[in-house]
């Protein structure tokens, strides 16, 4: 498992309202007769536009396996309600690349 991260709970939160969003949207459209674009595909081509540099410090990868980690990920009130700093309390789904442990909020330690 990974320790969640202010950046990770940010990419998350972000991936997942962006697919709330589209439903919604979606929803909207199709009333209005309008053609609904994919909200999947949407969220999905979001992800890989998150800066390198974001997604090393959240432990992420840009990757099929940790998209769908993400847009699955349940983020609790508790988590939205801790300091910053008390958020690697928190477990993410493992890094199955192995890149990235549980040891300092996610980074693996050189060896």
């Amino acid at each position: 498992m990974r320790r969640l991260n202010y950046d990770a709970l940010d990419i998350i939160l972000a991936v997942q309202h962006l697919l709330s969003f589209m439903i919604a949207d979606g929803a909207i459209r199709e009333t209005a007769g309008q053609e609904t674009p994919s909200w999947f595909r949407s969220a999905e081509a979001y992800h890989p536009e998150i800066p390198d540099c974001v997604m090393k410090i959240a432990c992420l990868h840009k990757n099929c396996s940790d998209f769908e980690k993400v847009l699955n990920f349940q983020v609790t009130d508790e988590m939205l309600n801790t300091n910053q700093n008390k958020l690697s309390r928190f477990e993410f789904p493992a890094d199955g690349r192995g890149e990235y442990g549980s040891e300092l909020g996610g980074v693996k330690l050189p060896t």
